[in-house]
């Protein structure tokens, strides 16, 4: 089974700062007994929709876990207020951000829990550079396209713009 979570963070949470503040998101996550079997890179790209907003650290991990994705969105959430996180205004900048981006392929509506795959992960060079890192072959579940063909087709200028930081690691 392959899962995806795509982590950002632009917001500090208290003294920790968004690149370790993402570390810290995945501890609690394997603390939940949501398992991270591979880390992407740290990512920075800029804020959207104000590039004037702090830029974003972002990452992809692949997970195992033995949650239901509707189970697995929750303790997203929980992990996300866990660190700071208020849903006020959608976009703004945010303490942690979790996102289901694949849950082993599967396609889903709303009406049967998160919406699966992501709806706009294919359009965001912050999503798919890092999980073009631990998943090269990976293929949307709906339109069967690949991971590259993905990628190519994204703005030039998004793709440059979104830079590996360094390591994604658990903390001890």
């Amino acid at each position: 089974m392959s899962i995806y979570i795509a982590f950002g963070s632009n917001q500090a949470f208290g003294s920790i700062q968004p690149a370790a503040l993402l570390c810290e998101a995945g501890n609690a996550l394997e603390a939940k007994g949501v398992q991270l079997v591979a880390r992407s890179s740290l990512w920075r790209s800029p804020a959207w929709p104000d590039p004037a907003d702090p830029a974003y650290v972002n990452a992809v991990a692949e997970v195992e876990t033995r949650l239901t994705p509707p189970e697995l969105l929750a303790c997203l959430h929980e992990v996300e207020a866990q660190f700071g996180r208020v849903r006020a205004v959608r976009n703004a900048p945010r303490t942690l951000d979790l996102d289901i981006i694949d849950f082993d392929g599967l396609v889903a509506g709303e009406a049967q829990g998160p919406l699966l795959p992501h709806p706009r992960a294919h359009q965001r060079a912050f999503v798919l550079l890092p999980l073009a890192e631990i998943a090269p072959d990976w293929t949307h579940p709906e339109t069967g396209e690949g991971i590259a063909a993905l990628t190519e087709a994204l703005a030039r200028a998004d793709v440059e713009a979104t830079t590996r930081l360094g390591m994604f690691a658990a903390k001890s």
